[in-house]
């Protein structure tokens, strides 16, 4: 899990960042607060999957000290390579499987995590 600031300016000219903690592949959210506010970080109860869609996010550091107390080891990884050369991640976390390819962020199932399942 990683803290992400988002940075993404919307159509109106405004931004407001904000830190999410996300899985590498940004397909889950475990918390969220608003930049500048440490006091204030909103833990979901059950990850939720974020339409990443238009948004940009940046790797920060965890200034603002979440930890998430049920982060585990990943149980299996597999390095998946695509039909035009690009790499992705399939992981499986106690049988949640996602990837980090656009297609599993936007449809939630694809290709790749289809190679890995007997």
């Amino acid at each position: 899990m990683k803290a992400f600031i988002e940075m993404t300016r919307w159509d109106d000219g405004r931004e407001t960042p904000h830190v999410y903690w996300m899985d590498d592949a940004k397909n889950r959210a475990y918390a969220y607060a608003r930049w500048g506010n440490p006091a204030d970080v909103q833990v979901f109860k059950k990850p939720i999957q974020i339409d990443v869609r238009g948004r940009k996010f940046e790797v920060v550091r965890n200034i603002f000290g979440f930890v998430d107390h049920n982060d585990r080891p990943v149980a299996k990884t597999w390095t998946i390579k695509g039909s035009k050369g690009d790499e992705y991640t399939v992981t499986d976390d106690g049988g949640n499987l996602s990837c980090t390819c656009s297609g599993f962020r936007f449809r939630g199932d694809c290709k790749h995590v289809k190679s890995i399942q007997p």
